[in-house]
């Protein structure tokens, strides 16, 4: 989880994350979209179509994992958006049960 973790705070000292369902909303590009196993069925479903429209990943966390990891307890969802983190993100996420690629349908 530290490798994890320190890949999320380049992200945030580097500026190359974004917080929140609004503001993932209006991006212009994103690379991996994360979201909390808490997040609520309409912010999903705004996190379905960034997804479409950039054709990037979705990892879904377990509960309040997402928050843990950041830091910052109330984050639900978040967006990289810088492609070399977000692919270092993915392959440290690989084989860890914590972690879902969100593939269509319940997860």
């Amino acid at each position: 989880m530290n490798k994890i973790s320190s890949y999320l705070g380049f992200c945030i000292r580097a500026g190359k994350i974004v917080f929140g369902i609004d503001r993932i909303e209006t991006q212009k590009k994103a690379y991996l979209l994360l979201a909390d196993g808490e997040l609520k069925e309409n912010s999903f479903k705004i996190m379905l179509k960034v997804s479409e429209k950039f054709s990037a990943k979705i990892i879904v966390t377990q509960n309040n994992l997402l928050g843990e990891l950041l830091h910052r307890p109330q984050v639900k969802a978040v967006a990289i958006t810088d492609e070399q983190l977000a692919l270092a993100i993915e392959k440290s996420i690989e084989g860890k049960p914590q972690f879902k690629l969100y593939s269509g349908g319940q997860n």
